[in-house]
């Protein structure tokens, strides 16, 4: 089983023409339809009414010229591939393009986002909103690819990072067809005595028999924090086993404890090096 329609997100960030060649190559591996979706902004109507019709219609016109520029700009990358690809351009305030993006990636199998560049003050807010939200209401997994770095996509080595949550198992499922053909796939459980697991088998050990009855060679990871933060230590063994992408379930605990007191995925979505797939 593949993904057969993807969607990606489009901006005028730096990482875009990166993070669409992502999108293109994952979309011909699969032999997906590939959807590029950008933003017309809005402005709000509380703020229009204290400018003038010039500036209203001045600020209208290069909302809307960006979104051109943002599709034509696809559509040319897009162009010298095999892809079959679409676009579309939702036009909204600001404040509800997360909503507005959520509801449409429903619609996917799978959606393509951008990590949050700290340096890009002005679009952080949007893009830090559009992740948690497409994660947490589109009810279909993410690939967020990093604002920085190279990238291997398709990939050949797959990180899944186990707790035996169900946000973790729901990730899992949702990336089979990712993993399907890839050299390895690495069950990695940090501090397995304190992971939920059958009597008599070891944390993360049965997901790997189940993963190789999918065909995946698979194999187990035990690593010990030690008192070292858990999201430190992911990252960390990423890079000792040479992973291409991450695997994990989005916010185990609870909304309100990540949003507040960070937490492992949100160190992750930050110090990212390598694509995430999240499911939620």
């Amino acid at each position: 089983m593949k993904y057969k329609d993807i969607l990606v997100y489009l901006d005028d960030g730096a990482s875009n023409q990166d993070r669409v060649q992502t999108a293109l190559s994952f979309a011909a591996a699969h032999d997906a339809h590939l959807v590029g979706v950008t933003f017309d902004i809005k402005i709000p109507p509380h703020i229009a009414a204290t400018l003038t019709s010039q500036v209203n219609k001045d600020q209208k016109d290069n909302s809307a010229k960006k979104a051109a520029t943002i599709i034509n700009d696809f559509m040319e990358q897009a162009g010298k591939t095999e892809v079959k690809v679409d676009t579309n351009i939702i036009n909204c305030r600001e404040s509800k393009a997360p909503e507005e993006l959520s509801l449409y990636a429903r619609n996917f199998d799978i959606t393509i986002l951008r990590q949050t560049n700290p340096d890009r003050s002005h679009s952080a807010a949007l893009v830090t909103s559009l992740a948690e939200k497409v994660l947490f209401s589109s009810g279909r997994p993410v690939l967020y690819v990093p604002y920085v770095g190279a990238h291997q996509i398709p990939a050949s080595r797959a990180v899944i990072a186990w707790d035996g949550s169900r946000a973790s198992t729901r990730a899992v499922h949702d990336a089979l067809p990712l993993m399907e053909g890839m050299d390895e796939v690495i069950v990695l459980v940090v501090n397995a005595d304190k992971k939920p697991s059958s009597k008599g088998k070891d944390a993360g050990e049965e997901l790997v028999a189940h993963l190789n009855r999918h065909g995946l060679n698979a194999r187990l990871e035990h690593v010990q924090s030690m008192g070292v933060d858990v999201a430190i230590i992911v990252l960390n063994a990423l890079a000792d086993l040479g992973a291409d992408i991450l695997i994990m379930g989005g916010y185990g605990n609870s909304r309100i404890h990540e949003m507040f007191l960070g937490g492992v995925t949100r160190t992750l979505m930050r110090d990212m090096t390598i694509p995430v797939f999240m499911s939620h």
